[in-house]
């Protein structure tokens, strides 16, 4: 496990860096996309998962001290809460989707003005006008941003959505894998197969990887949701 664990950190590991270095040379444009996101929505997650690495450690020393009841308990309890986790970030999913927060290469034409200040039309991405008006809905601070950003970087900012729903959604496949692993130790808990206590030790092999999904998150946090502008008045379902 702890070798595996080892490539994964390697794997995401790559991924942001990648994200460090376009953040770097772009932003103004990954500001305004994380001030563009649900912070609400993220803080809960984070609290979710926080509390299913302490469920999860309870089940370990249940099995330890031979509480096969406790244990269920405990696993039953992980499973709830990296469920409950999935179920907000799909709804989160949905919102975005929802705001038109999903790079496309969509054009439409907006009324806006050349270097002279004379009248145009100009074409731009449909993504370029939805974070427009996601920003100016969000107002204060988050429309300032929006106002001072020209449409070729309203268009940059799909590099940040990029690299959002890339890296959230590998951490959600990386959450569902992990609740199969779960489940299947309820299954054998039901069955028994923990009663010599000895077996511990595969509940907490398990619980490595649910800490290093858990960690990888604690990561994405700060990194996707607070590079940008927030208020009380941006926390929305």
């Amino acid at each position: 496990m702890w070798l595996f664990l080892v490539t994964e950190v390697l794997f995401f590991g790559g991924v942001l860096c990648a994200y460090t270095a376009y953040r770097i040379w772009y932003p103004k444009e990954f500001e305004a996309g994380s001030t563009a996101l649900n912070p609400l929505i993220a803080t809960i997650n984070t609290f979710l998962l926080l509390s299913s690495s302490f469920t999860i450690t309870l089940a370990i020393r249940s099995a330890y001290k031979g509480e096969h009841a406790g244990l269920r308990l405990w696993l039953v309890a992980t499973i709830v809460l990296g469920t409950v986790f999935l179920c907000f970030k799909a709804r989160e999913y949905y919102g975005d989707y929802e705001e038109g927060l999903v790079p496309s290469q969509q054009k439409t034409l907006v009324d806006t003005v050349d270097e002279s200040g004379k009248p145009i039309l100009k074409e731009v991405s449909v993504f370029a006008v939805n974070l427009k008006h996601v920003l100016e809905e969000k107002e204060g601070k988050a429309k300032a941003i929006s106002d001072k950003m020209t449409w070729n970087e309203r268009e940059r900012v799909q590099i940040f959505f990029m690299f959002y729903y890339s890296m959230t959604g590998l951490h959600v496949l990386h959450m569902i894998v992990g609740l199969g692993l779960l489940v299947w130790q309820l299954i054998l808990a039901q069955m028994g197969f923990f009663r010599p206590t000895e077996r511990y030790i595969y509940i907490e092999v398990m619980s490595l990887y649910w800490h290093f999904v858990d960690l990888v998150w604690i990561f994405l946090f700060p990194l996707l949701y607070m590079a940008g502008i927030h208020s009380v008045e941006h926390l929305h379902f």
